[in-house]
Formats: C-alpha cells, structure tokens, sequence
C-alpha cells in the first residue's frame, strides 16, 4: 500500500513558487519514490546513481542540466555529480521559469565540501524524513496545532509501554517496517557500513573511517543526552576541530539533529550545547544491538530511546510548516525541559517532557517552573508524554498525553 507523504503538499507549492526544489534527507527515506509520485507532467528523470549516467553528466555537465521550455528536469542524489549545481545556478540565473529543477540527494549540500557553488536564494529546499506514525497512520500532521490550542480529543489507537518501545525499535526507514529484529539489525549494519565507507566520501575528505563511525556510535549511544566534545576526543584520538568536522560530516548525511539551547536572547545563548539527537531511533536501536526485551527493563535506555522517537516525530510534523521552531532547556540548577517548541506568530510556547513509562505530578515540576519564572510574558502549555491511554490535566495548562497522540 502506498503510503502518503506529508512533505508532498510542501514539495508541489515549492515547485510551483521556485526555479528549482532540492528534495533532501538521509538515504532510503523514499526521496526518490516520492518523487516519482508526484505524476508531474512534463518530467524527466536522470540518477547519478547509474556510472553510465554519472559519467555523461560530469563530462558535459551544461548539456546534462538542460531541458526544455516548460520541463522539470529530476536529478536524483546529486550530490554524486557537484559540477551540475554550478550549471544549474548559471541556468535559473537567467531564467526565473518555475519548477525547472527537482533535485533530490542524501546530503545536505551546506555541508558538504566538495560542493563550492552556492544555489542559496535559487532552489527551495524540502527535508523528508522517515515514516513518522502518523503518516503510517494516515493521519494528517495536527498534533502541534492541537496541543498549543490545547485540544486533546483526537482519536488514536491506544499504545502500551511495549507498543511504544517497539515502534522505536522499528523506527521509521520505509524498507524496514516489517522486518524481524535480526533482519533489521543486519539492514541497518549494512546502510551504515555503505553511508559511512561510500556515500560520506562524495561529501567530504574525511579518510580515518573507523573514528568517523566511532563517533557516529557515540552519538547514538548518547542520543537526546548531553556528553563531553573533549572526552569524545581523546578518547578517538583527534582534536577537537577534527571532531566538529566529523561532527560536520555526520549531520550532513543526516544521522542526527542538533538542538539549540532555548534563551531569551542570542547574547544569553552564548556558552550553552546544543543537545544531539538521532534522526531515527530505530537506527540507535540496531547500530547499538539493543534487544526490546532488554531496553523494556532498562530505564536508561528506554528513556532516551522513547525520547529520541518522540523527537523524530515532532521533527516530521515541524517539517511541514514554517510556523515552528524546537530548542531544549538546560540550566545549572540541573532543570531540564526535553523539548521547547516555539510558534513563531505569537511567541506562544509548548514545554514537553518525554517518560517511556507512566506520568506523575513530579514529572511536571520543571515545567512549571519554567511557565512561573520565564514565560511569564507569553502563552504557555506544558506537556508530559507518556505511555497511557488517557489526557489528564494537572493544572491549567499542564497535560498527561499520551505518546500515541503523536500519530493522530
């Protein structure tokens, strides 16, 4: 069955808007089939993937680029060829047609060394990312709109701890959905090994790839947890420069995001970490050789495994609009706040706090700090997502909801 996308909606309107589109995000998230599914008109697709393909493009890359008068030209994983993003800058500087150019690659271009021309201003960019539970659901993307309104009478399919621990298991790359625990642990050893021995070298100079997939277990060991840059150094033996550039190099293939501090102001950002999160827990699950059975006990691990997905599935919703922006709280009196989602029209604030268990009157006790002491000049709704089946209210304005609801 196929299964809809949300970004799709967001990808026509930019193509109808833009010279150009580049449709990003990790490999075998489904950049290329949702491509195909946009049943465009008058379309051509080439993949660089093909080294007879590959070739012709490095060797001709204007001829390559060009397509005609009322044409999208669909170029997939272009990062392979970085010669055609300058021909293709040359074309759309001179013609403001719209919709000339679908480009789809698993690097975020910004990143990547090897790419020196900048298309910034000229393409409109579209991240997709893996199965979110609501589009596996086929749900639309409401919970945020629904938790600042505080509107929590959505109907969604009850979810145990068990139920939510699996789904971070699974995770959500398309090819695994029905895969066994082995199978999927042996996919996921392989889509690492070929990310980090090929598809990274099109994007980088990065050569010591034992270190480079190091550290890459050690974000997802440390995943929606903060760790020490300086530790992680010596510990694989670089400095750290070297780190932030395998740092660099990982992100841009995206295999975690980075989230900023919350702060009144830039100047008080200063000094404060971003907190790094996987981009898929079910990849932390397999690259770690975690068993379900094992992490269900665990509270260390379900706790940030729970955390991670949650994570990937507020970040599929934010995708699709424009409207929100995501931080983390983190103070020296050790108050912590998982997630602080932003909406950007009215500074309105939604604190979330992530349990992989049930939910208690203490788990709310930093939220409402935060509402009493720094969000005093603005709306503010605090949530506790846990693994029940019921929203209960724990004050004006404080929730228990449900994990599941994310789906909904």
């Amino acid at each position: 069955m196929m299964i809809n996308r949300w970004q799709a909606e967001k990808l026509k309107r930019q193509l109808a808007l833009r010279r150009g589109v580049n449709l990003t995000g990790a490999r075998q998230v489904g950049k290329s089939t949702l491509s195909k599914s946009l049943d465009l008109q008058n379309s051509v697709l080439w993949t660089l993937d093909s080294e007879l393909v590959r070739k012709a493009a490095t060797d001709d890359p204007s001829s390559f680029i060009k397509h005609a008068p009322g044409q999208t030209l669909i170029i997939d994983e272009i990062q392979k060829v970085p010669k055609l993003l300058e021909a293709i800058k040359i074309v759309v500087d001179n013609d403001n047609s719209k919709g000339q150019y679908l480009l789809t690659g698993s690097a975020n271009l910004r990143f990547a060394t090897r790419v020196k021309e900048s298309l910034a201003g000229r393409l409109g960019i579209v991240r997709l990312r893996p199965f979110s539970l609501g589009e596996l659901n086929g749900n639309t993307p409401g919970f945020l709109d629904a938790a600042f309104g505080r509107d929590f009478n959505q109907h969604y399919a009850p979810m145990d701890k068990r139920d939510i621990i699996h789904a971070a298991f699974v995770g959500g790359y398309p090819e695994v959905q029905h895969f066994e625990q082995e199978d999927r642990v042996e996919w996921f050893q392989t889509y690492i090994d070929e990310l980090l021995t090929k598809d990274i070298q099109e994007v980088t100079e990065i050569r010591k790839l034992e270190v480079l997939r190091s550290v890459a277990v050690w974000i997802f060991a440390h995943t929606s947890q903060f760790f020490a840059a300086n530790e992680l150094a010596a510990k694989v033996s670089i400095t750290k420069v070297t780190l932030q550039n395998y740092f660099d190099a990982l992100k841009a293939m995206y295999l975690y995001d980075s989230v900023p501090a919350w702060a009144k102001s830039d100047y008080a950002l200063i000094g404060k970490r971003a907190k790094f999160v996987a981009a898929d827990s079910g990849l932390v699950a397999a690259s770690l050789r975690w068993r379900e059975s094992d992490v269900y006990l665990d509270e260390t691990k379900n706790g940030k495994l729970v955390e991670t997905w949650a994570y990937n599935q507020l970040a599929a919703i934010m995708d699709t609009s424009s409207e929100y922006s995501v931080s983390h709280y983190r103070d020296s009196q050790k108050r912590e706040i998982d997630f602080l989602i932003e909406r950007i029209g009215d500074s309105a604030l939604l604190g979330i706090e992530v349990k992989a268990g049930q939910a208690s009157l203490d788990d709310f006790k930093h939220l409402k700090w935060f509402a009493a002491n720094l969000a005093k000049d603005r709306p503010f709704t605090g949530i506790v997502l846990y693994s029940g089946e019921h929203t209960l209210t724990f004050g004006e304005g404080f929730y228990a909801v449900p994990l599941a609801a994310l789906g909904a």
